[in-house]
């Protein structure tokens, strides 16, 4: 059943014809049943077929389809006569929806027709408009694709840097190692001539003064014999230095998925290189320590005046 039109009404159901008149459902909804058979509602549904939406808006359709919907509006033009014929004095609101439609079908109409009409230029516009988005779309895929390889090679640079820093630091530990290896070497081999010289100093009969000279050549030559003067030096000098680029450049970096394994890694070696050059240091000012005492020692069991 048609919905009742009325002065109120009609205004705001006219106002809708060009944002959703074009559709059977609605022309039913408020055309009065007198305009039933007139044919509107079948050519609604063959302009709905060919593509045309709810506006009536003939541009939203394909162009291939312009000559028949031009057709089709003709046949609502005059299906839309038709019904405001069968209109009387009691469907006078009808009437005036059926003037309003005509209206607004004369306008999609003569759209239609300049549509077809300019059909092949309107192609090629698009054409060109296509081609122009597909060459930007081009454009932009080579765009990304050229900072997909920039990031990846960014990425293999840090992975690189990394694993340099990993490298570095086992280096670092290594050297450090060695220091210490050579300087407990030493250490022990001085507590060795204290043992011996003490030993030998008390025994009857002893030469002490051949002995001290033993004694104090035996330690003098470890300096040399473990490169405690060298390994001195490395680690007020080189080393340090070492470590603190080493740490800084390490830093620098921040763990992420990609790289997460080698940072690991690497916050190891930087860690190993820390610790094992802390023992070094120690080790070092240990062994100069204990040499003094040894020497003081020395020198202090020798008669004045010798």
């Amino acid at each position: 059943m048609a919905t009742k039109l009325d002065d109120k009404s009609l205004k705001g159901v006219i106002a809708d014809i060009p944002k959703k008149g074009f559709r059977t459902k609605f022309w039913r909804e408020y055309r009065a049943g007198a305009c039933k058979g007139s044919g509107v509602g079948k050519h609604m549904d063959l302009l709905e077929k060919l593509g045309v939406p709810p506006s009536g808006d003939p541009a939203k359709a394909d162009l291939d389809n312009m000559p028949e919907i031009v057709q089709a509006f003709s046949m609502l033009a005059n299906a839309m006569l038709k019904a405001r014929g069968k209109c009387g004095k009691l469907q006078s609101h009808s009437k005036d929806l059926c003037l309003a439609y005509a209206k607004q079908i004369e306008k999609r109409e003569n759209a239609a027709a300049e549509l077809a009409r300019n059909a092949d230029k309107i192609k090629q516009q698009q054409m060109k408009k296509q081609l122009k988005r597909e060459k930007a779309n081009e454009e932009t895929d080579k765009h990304l694709a050229k900072l997909k390889k920039e990031h990846e090679e960014t990425r293999k640079l840090i992975l690189k840097e990394i694993k340099a820093a990993e490298v570095r630091g086992k280096k670092i530990e290594a050297a450090c190692l060695d220091i210490s290896k050579d300087v407990n070497a030493a250490l022990n081999k001085l507590e060795a001539i204290k043992k011996a010289w003490k030993s030998a100093y008390h025994k009857e009969g002893a030469d002490r003064s051949k002995i001290e000279a033993q004694a104090d050549k035996g330690i003098r030559d470890l300096t040399k014999a473990f490169k405690i003067d060298a390994h001195a030096k490395n680690v007020k000098g080189a080393l340090p230095k070492l470590f603190k680029e080493l740490a800084e450049n390490y830093k620098q970096f921040k763990q992420e998925d990609y790289n997460k394994k080698e940072y690991v890694a690497a916050g190891r070696a930087v860690t190993a290189a820390k610790r094992t050059f802390d023992d070094a240091r120690d080790s070092v000012k240990l062994y100069a320590a204990q040499q003094k005492i040894a020497l003081e020692e020395l020198q202090a069991a020798r008669p004045e005046g010798v």
